[in-house]
C-alpha cells in the first residue's frame, strides 16, 4: 500500500483538485465556484487552504486584494478574521487550564474580583467561552461602539456595570464580552497584556508572524479591503471606518486587543489549524493537552441551552449547530470559527483535513450561500478521494 505522504501527493482530487482549475472529481472546484461571483462583481476575491496535520495541500487565490487598484490576491495577503480571533483566546484560557492555573467551573470572580456575587447563579470560566454567561456587550445595541474602545480591563468593568441579558448558563447568547472577559481573566492571571501572552505563547512558537492586533506599516500595505453589497448602489462598495475597529489599526494609542480584532494571514491560519488537527501538537511540540482540545471542540451546550442557539438558515452539515469552547461545533461533528468579514476556520476531525476560507466581505445570503457550497464541495472531493483504491 502507498504511503500516506505519498498518496496525498499522488491523489490529489481531495487538494489540489479542490483548489485549482483541474476538475477530475464531480464536485466543483474552488475556481469554479468563487471566479463567476467576482465576474459578475458579487465578490472581490477569496482565498482558500486545505491542510492536513502535516501537509498544506492547496492555496487558491481567485480575484483582488483591492478593486478599485486591481491590486489581485497574494499569498502573503492580510485579512482581519474579526471573530475568528476566538478560538485564540480561548486556546490561551485552556494553556492556563492545562497548567492547573484556571479551572473552568470555577467563578470568574475567583480571578476577577469586580464580579462579585452579582447574580444568583455565578458566572464561570466555561461561561464566558460557551457563549452562556448573560453578559450584555452594549449599552446601547442601537448605537454600538468599536471593539477596540478601550483597555480589556475597562471593558470589564463595563460589562459589570450593565445589566445581564439572561441569567448565567440558562441560554445561548452570542456576544464578544463573554471572549473579552476571558482575555482580561487571562492576563491577570498570566500578569502579561493578553496580546503579549498570546504572542509569546502561541502565535511566536507556532510561527504565525503575520498574526497580530496591531499589524506594523509593511503588514498595512498587504491588507485586503473590506467590501459589503451596498443594496442601494447594487455593487460593492469599501465598508465604512469605524464600524468595527477604530483607523489606524496599528496604532496602540487608539486601539486596543479585544476578541475580535486579530489580522491574520493564510499561511499562518494553516499553522493554527494543523495544531488542532494534531489534537494540541504541532511539528512535535505539545501547545495544548489532547484533553484540552476534546474540550474546547465538543458541545458544551445542555439541551436545555441548545434549544435556545439560532440555526443558521439554508441547512448544511452544520445543523443543528452548537458551541463548544472559543469554536462552533456541526452536527457532523466539524468545528470551526467564522468572522463578520467572511474569513472561516473549519476543522474536520474525522476526516482529517481543515479548510481555512478567506474574503474580506460582509456576509449576506450571497456570501453565506458561496461558504456552504464551498464546505460541501470540499467533503464531496476528499470522500471521493478516500474511497478511491490506493
Amino acid at each position: 500500500m502507498k504511503s500516506w505522504r505519498g498518496f496525498w501527493r499522488e491523489a490529489l482530487c481531495a487538494g489540489a483538485a479542490l483548489f485549482s482549475t483541474a476538475a477530475p472529481c464531480q464536485a466543483p472546484t474552488f475556481h469554479e465556484i468563487i471566479q463567476p461571483e467576482v465576474d459578475r462583481g458579487r465578490m472581490a476575491g477569496a482565498a482558500g487552504v486545505m491542510v492536513t496535520a502535516n501537509e498544506v495541500l492547496a492555496f487558491p487565490l481567485v480575484g483582488y486584494a483591492n478593486l478599485e487598484s486591481k491590486k489581485p490576491l497574494a499569498r502573503d495577503t492580510l485579512y482581519w478574521i474579526a471573530s475568528t480571533s476566538k478560538p485564540f483566546t480561548a486556546t490561551a484560557v485552556m494553556m492556563l487550564v492545562d497548567e492547573g492555573k484556571v479551572r473552568l467551573d470555577d467563578p470568574v470572580a475567583k480571578y476577577l474580583p469586580e464580579f462579585g456575587p452579582k447574580p444568583l447563579r455565578a458566572i464561570t470560566v466555561r461561561m464566558l467561552l460557551n457563549q452562556t454567561s448573560g453578559l450584555r456587550y452594549y449599552a446601547d445595541p442601537a448605537a454600538p461602539t468599536p471593539t477596540d474602545c478601550c483597555a480589556l480591563a475597562d471593558l470589564v468593568k463595563r460589562f459589570v456595570s450593565l445589566p445581564l441579558e439572561h441569567e448565567p448558563g440558562r441560554k445561548f447568547a452570542y456576544s464578544n464580552a463573554g471572549s473579552d472577559t476571558a482575555a482580561r481573566l487571562v492576563e491577570v492571571v498570566s500578569g502579561k497584556e493578553f496580546e503579549a501572552f498570546l504572542a509569546e505563547r502561541l502565535l511566536q512558537p507556532l510561527g504565525m508572524k503575520d498574526t497580530t492586533y496591531f499589524p506594523n506599516d509593511e503588514q498595512l500595505a498587504r491588507l485586503a479591503t473590506t467590501y459589503w453589497f451596498s443594496p442601494t448602489e447594487q455593487k460593492l462598495v469599501p465598508a465604512p471606518q469605524g464600524v468595527f475597529l477604530t483607523a489606524p489599526y496599528g496604532d496602540r494609542k487608539v486601539r486596543h486587543a479585544p476578541g475580535g480584532g486579530l489580522f491574520s494571514t493564510g499561511d499562518d491560519l494553516a499553522k493554527f489549524a494543523q495544531l488542532f488537527l494534531g489534537k494540541g501538537l504541532f511539528q512535535g511540540h505539545r501547545y495544548l493537552s489532547e484533553s484540552a482540545v476534546a474540550e474546547m471542540t465538543r458541545s458544551q451546550l445542555s439541551a436545555e441551552v441548545f434549544a435556545t442557539v439560532p440555526q443558521p438558515p439554508g441547512g448544511g452539515p452544520d445543523v443543528p449547530a452548537s458551541y463548544g469552547l472559543g469554536w462552533g461545533v456541526g452536527a457532523t461533528g466539524s468545528y470551526f470559527h467564522p468572522g463578520v468579514a467572511s474569513t472561516d476556520i473549519r476543522i474536520d476531525p474525522a476526516r482529517g483535513y481543515g479548510t481555512i476560507g478567506l474574503m474580506q466581505q460582509a456576509g449576506d445570503e450571497t456570501v453565506l450561500a458561496i461558504s456552504r457550497q464551498l464546505v460541501d464541495a470540499a467533503r464531496r472531493h476528499w470522500d471521493q478521494t478516500m474511497n478511491q483504491s490506493p
